[in-house]
Parts: C-alpha cells; sequence; structure tokens
C-alpha cells in the first residue's frame, strides 16, 4: 500500500529503483547511472521550482514551511551586494528546511499553481477526500527493489494524476515531450507498481502547465496500449539493475564490435515484398539471405531486410554462380 509518512527527501534518498533511474539504464549506460548516483548535482532552480509547483497544487499547507521567496532587498542592500548575500545566509540558516526562489521564480510557481487549481478537471479530483497526495510505495520486479511515488492517487475512481510544468502544454507539444523525456514510461512504472502494491489503477492524466503566462493548462491521458508497451522495458531495467547490483559491474557501452546501423525503416521490405520487387522466389530470398548473412529485422509481425542490402548480395550472388558455370 502507499505510504504518507515519508518526506520527499526521503524517498529520493533512498535507495530502492525509481522510474527515473530505470529509464537513465535503458537510455544511457550503467556506469552513466552509478556515476550519477555517487556524484549526485546540486539542485537547480528549476528543480526547486517544480517542486515548489507541485507542493502549492498539492499540499499548500507545507509551502510556507518548504519554500522560501527571497526578498529583493534586504535593509537597502540589492541581491549582487555582499550585505545582502550575508544577510540572506543567515535567513537561510535560520530557516534550513526552507528552498529558496527569488521573487519572480516564486511568483511563476504562484501563477502556475492557481491557474492548475483553477482547471475543472484538477479541482475536481483534488475535491475527493479519499484521495492519497505524494503516497511512497516500494514493491518487487525481476527481483529489483523498485519504488514509486505519484503525485495523486485517488483508489475510488482508479486514477493517478502527475503535474508537468511544461513550455508547450498544447496537445501536439505535450504529446513531443511525452516522447522526449519517457512520460509513457513514467505512466506505465506508476501503473504497474500500484498493481504490485494491491491497487488497480485504470487511468493515467497528465496535468500539463505552462511555464509563462496565460499559464495556459493542457490535461491529457494516454492510450492503454501505449502504455503496456513499457511493461517489457520496465523488466528489462529491474533485471539489468538486479544484475549491476548483484554482480557490482555497471558497464558502460559495448564490450565488443557492434555494427552500426546507418540506413532507415523506409528501404526495408518484408521477405516477401522483396521477392516480389525483385520477382524472384522466396526460397531464394531465404537462400540469398543466409548465403551473406543479411540483417533480418522484426517489424510487427514481418520480417524485413534492406533493399540495398539485398540488391548488392543477389548482385554478388549471381556474380559468383556466372564466375563458378
Amino acid at each position: 500500500m502507499l505510504r504518507t509518512d515519508i518526506s520527499n527527501e526521503a524517498y529520493h534518498s533512498s535507495p530502492e529503483l525509481s522510474r527515473s533511474t530505470a529509464s537513465a539504464l535503458l537510455k544511457t549506460s550503467p556506469a552513466h547511472v552509478k556515476y550519477s548516483m555517487d556524484n549526485p548535482s546540486p539542485k537547480t532552480s528549476a528543480l526547486i521550482m517544480g517542486g515548489c509547483f507541485h507542493t502549492a497544487v498539492l499540499e499548500p499547507e507545507k509551502l510556507d514551511y518548504e519554500f522560501g521567496e527571497k526578498p529583493n532587498e534586504i535593509d537597502g542592500n540589492g541581491p549582487r551586494t555582499n550585505a545582502y548575500k550575508e544577510s540572506l545566509a543567515g535567513i537561510e540558516a535560520e530557516y534550513p528546511e526552507r528552498q529558496w526562489l527569488n521573487s519572480s521564480e516564486y511568483n511563476t510557481c504562484m501563477e502556475m499553481a492557481a491557474s492548475a487549481l483553477d482547471h475543472p478537471v484538477v479541482s475536481a479530483y483534488l475535491a475527493e477526500v479519499d484521495s492519497i497526495i505524494e503516497g511512497t510505495g516500494f514493491f518487487e520486479c525481476e527481483g529489483a527493489e523498485c519504488k514509486v511515488r505519484p503525485d495523486y492517487f485517488l483508489p475510488g475512481a482508479d486514477v493517478v494524476m502527475d503535474l508537468k510544468s511544461t513550455q508547450d502544454a498544447s496537445k501536439k507539444g505535450f504529446a513531443k515531450s511525452v516522447r522526449q523525456f519517457g512520460y509513457d514510461f513514467q505512466a506505465c512504472w506508476y501503473m504497474e507498481g500500484l498493481r504490485r502494491l494491491g491497487h488497480s489503477p485504470k487511468q493515467f492524466i497528465f496535468v500539463a502547465v505552462e511555464k509563462k503566462p496565460p499559464y495556459n493548462i493542457g490535461v491529457y491521458t494516454l492510450r492503454g496500449a501505449d502504455i503496456e508497451r513499457h511493461r517489457e522495458d520496465m523488466r528489462r531495467a529491474c533485471q539489468l539493475w538486479t544484475q549491476c547490483v548483484s554482480n557490482k559491474v555497471w558497464p558502460g557501452y559495448s564490450e565488443s564490435v557492434e555494427i552500426l546501423d546507418l540506413s532507415n525503416n523506409f528501404n526495408r521490405l518484408s521477405i516477401s515484398d522483396i521477392a516480389r520487387k525483385f520477382e524472384v522466389s522466396r526460397t531464394y530470398v531465404y537462400k540469398i539471405i543466409e548465403a551473406y548473412q543479411l540483417e533480418v529485422r522484426q517489424m510487427g509481425r514481418k520480417q524485413t531486410i534492406d533493399m540495398a542490402d539485398f540488391a548488392n548480395a543477389m548482385r554478388w550472388y549471381n556474380e559468383n554462380e556466372r564466375d563458378v558455370a
């Protein structure tokens, strides 16, 4: 079950495999992941703004405790002066639990939050009394100890809601962000994790809020098939994590010589289509594939080969046949 007694800091510092780390394992390499774990980057203003925005929408009662707005002046001194910096350091030391943003950044977060709270879908879901906000769950997958922390989960409706700040919340713009940042993989990770915790989520909703006025909002969901197709990716990431943790070996890229694929799928045809295009039998096509070890790539339910590769191999085969004759 999801727990609400774990802070955001405690969640991020716990050793279990998160969605972001799992995604990095697949997109980069275990060596990159291990380096990032051993050399964590300091929090940027963008990350702090994201946290402030989330808190303002989902847990406004914690806002003043967790975040602070830097004053524009202190005793008449501006931010570039040493006097201001020394005074600010004193204020920060007095409130060590707070993360600080300048006035412009803080006000942007408040405007974004106000826009989100004014949206009918968001306000309707947040009004539900049985919701779980920032709940943490731990589960096992392929031998890996994993964790999940959805922004908002409504067990009664089986709905997961995730807030995203973005440059472009239009349908086309946010679809690009989903592909670029792997949000579809995130949806799969969260929903599969919740299932393993005994829940039955049915819908994943993104609330995309633009970072600039008028702070427009797009609310989107994904097709079930676009989420479920990442279950195999999730299993692969968990298997890789388990191997690295168990063996204490975090490999980089290839440890052997590999072929770079510079072709594209537009030049590939199925076995039947190749046979028709070159006016040969399927048996002949398979003979050429075997003789020259042509790469056969699965695309959907079809086996495909590159047209140029086949044309060259067929030419070599025919020339060889004439030489032998």
